[in-house]
């Protein structure tokens, strides 16, 4: 499909937007991977990806894309097909990722949502949790880079006016769902607790040496 082409295909059934509009949508939507309606400018581009689902779906399957549309939680956006490659990001940062997406699990079963469905966490807490699944430390600074990145992606938000110095709430959105799926969280959690996945309590070395020893009676 040759978009421009399509674009003024799909323009004529809509009188309320051109060519241009739907190219520019497409665009901003490449950029940043997903649109929230309640993101600044994100309400007429959210609009337009709904009403033309078809035209998109069709674009961004060009690309190797799937075009996904939440109207629960007002939000659109792509995905690969293999949802662990979503991210498109080194590993240091595909294991941020990670642990964003356990914070936001765990935060979602208590019910703490703001603004419909974003889960509020604190800077710090992202790094204790990054950090204890045996990761190296983040050198000053690095945290605040990665998720400067992801923001602008539509994965979290927080405010970009603080200083390195302050440890800024990060508001942790449902689309982290779309690009990283339950079975890597499974993973991330049996990777944190391994004798908790398994299902079976450790045997203690008292009773494995209490073991030894009725064999050796016996």
């Amino acid at each position: 499909m040759i978009i421009s082409r399509a674009a003024a295909q799909e323009a004529a059934k809509d009188p309320n937007a051109g060519p241009e509009d739907l190219i520019e949508t497409a665009n901003k939507l490449l950029q940043r991977q997903f649109i929230s309606r309640a993101d600044h400018g994100g309400a007429g581009h959210y609009d337009r990806v709904v009403a033309h689902a078809e035209f998109y779906k069709e674009a961004f399957a060009n690309f190797g894309y799937r075009l996904v549309i939440d109207d629960g939680w007002g939000y659109v956006g792509y995905v690969t097909p293999n949802p662990f490659h979503n991210a498109r990001v080194p590993a240091q940062e595909t294991i941020l990722l990670l642990c964003l997406r356990l914070l936001y699990n765990e935060g979602a079963e208590k019910g703490y949502f703001v603004d419909g469905a974003d889960v509020l966490v604190a800077e710090d807490e992202i790094r204790t949790v990054f950090e204890s699944i045996g990761s190296r430390s983040l050198k000053p600074g690095e945290l605040r880079e990665i998720l400067s990145a992801f923001r602008k992606r539509g994965l979290v938000y927080f405010d970009r006016s603080f200083t390195l110095d302050v440890d800024v709430d990060v508001k942790l959105r449902p689309t982290l769902r779309e690009v990283v799926d339950a079975s890597f969280l499974q993973r991330l959690e049996a990777w944190r607790n391994p004798d908790a996945a398994s299902g079976q309590p450790q045997e203690s070395d008292q009773d494995e040496g209490e073991e030894n020893a009725a064999g050796e009676s016996s």
